[in-house]
């Protein structure tokens, strides 16, 4: 009896520790740099969607607990910040419109499976304002969702992104490829409405 109980110790010891190796630790590279973040008025009744922006985020270190990530857009010009991650939480903000305009948002990353795949999302909240008065202008907070999308195209993407290696990104290597995409994207279109009015990230016309 002494000798099926150490058995089934060691088995349920074995089957725990094997648990444990395949708990997945999601970074905001691994398996993907990309993502896409939808603004979802929250003051509409049916959630009215706004705009889609997409994000690249370059690993950049560590700050005790958490991971820091430095994220540019390549579908919004000179729009950029920093993020920082522990767990599923992520809190970024970022600045446009040469630092007259800012954004900040907060969401948690969520693993899916479907069709025996995993489809990684996050959900959380956006809001954005711009400084135009004493007490600055907050416009708009709402849903955010957020989705991978594979990598960003960076002319010297190396080989370590590319096999999705996660946590364990040189984070020199971050850093350069966070400058070279900051300089790249810098002078994209910028989005407008159908009379020329410039949009924010979220989609919003300037208020003047």
């Amino acid at each position: 009896m002494k000798h099926l109980l150490s058995v089934c110790l060691a088995v349920g010891a074995l089957s725990s520790m094997s648990v444990q190796a395949q708990i997945y630790k999601p970074t905001l590279t691994q398996e993907g740099n990309q993502w896409f973040i939808t603004f979802n008025d929250d003051r509409s009744s049916i959630h009215a969607r706004w705009a889609t922006q997409g994000l690249c985020f370059y690993f950049v270190g560590m700050n005790g607990t958490h991971e820091v990530y430095r994220w540019v857009s390549n579908t919004y010009p000179n729009w950029n910040g920093v993020a920082e991650k522990e767990g599923d939480q992520v809190f970024m903000y970022g600045d446009f419109w040469n630092e007259r305009g800012h954004d900040g948002m907060e969401w948690e990353l969520v693993t899916q499976v479907k069709d025996s795949a995993r489809l990684e999302v996050g959900a959380g909240h956006w809001h954005e304002w711009v400084e135009n008065s004493a007490f600055g202008s907050l416009w708009f907070f709402g849903n955010a969702y957020f989705e991978r999308k594979g990598y960003c195209s960076i002319s010297r993407q190396t080989a370590s992104y590319q096999k999705g290696i996660g946590e364990s990104y040189d984070d020199e290597i971050g850093l350069q490829l966070s400058e070279e995409a900051l300089a790249r994207y810098k002078d994209i279109e910028l989005p407008t409405d159908p009379s020329g009015q410039p949009l924010t990230p979220m989609g919003q016309i300037e208020q003047k």
